[in-house]
C-alpha cells in the first residue's frame, strides 16, 4: 500500500481581529465588549458603552457589568436587544 502525505493547511483563527478595533462576543447571557472607552449609562435595564466612534446600548433585565478593565467589560443579564449608533 502506498503512503500519501497530506499537506498541512493553515487556517486563520476565527478569533483574529484588528488590533485597536472594537470587538463584541456573545456567549449565552453575557457579552464581552473589547475596545471600551467609557460607560455612558448604567442601570438595571439599560447599559450604554462608548467604543470611541461608536456607541452600543444593551436593553434587558437584571443587567450588570461583571468585570471591567481599561480595555473592555463583560455585560451580563437577560439581554433582550442591542442598539448600535455613532
Amino acid at each position: 500500500m502506498k503512503k500519501v502525505k497530506l499537506k498541512e493547511k493553515i487556517v486563520p483563527q476565527s478569533c483574529d481581529y484588528y488590533f485597536g478595533k472594537p470587538r463584541i462576543e456573545m456567549n449565552g447571557s453575557e457579552c464581552l465588549v473589547d475596545g471600551l472607552q467609557s460607560i455612558v449609562e448604567y442601570s438595571n435595564d439599560k447599559i450604554t458603552l462608548s467604543l470611541g466612534s461608536q456607541i452600543i446600548t444593551f436593553f434587558g433585565d437584571d443587567l450588570h457589568i461583571n468585570s471591567f478593565t481599561r480595555e473592555g467589560a463583560v455585560v451580563e443579564g437577560n439581554i433582550i436587544s442591542m442598539e448600535f449608533s455613532s
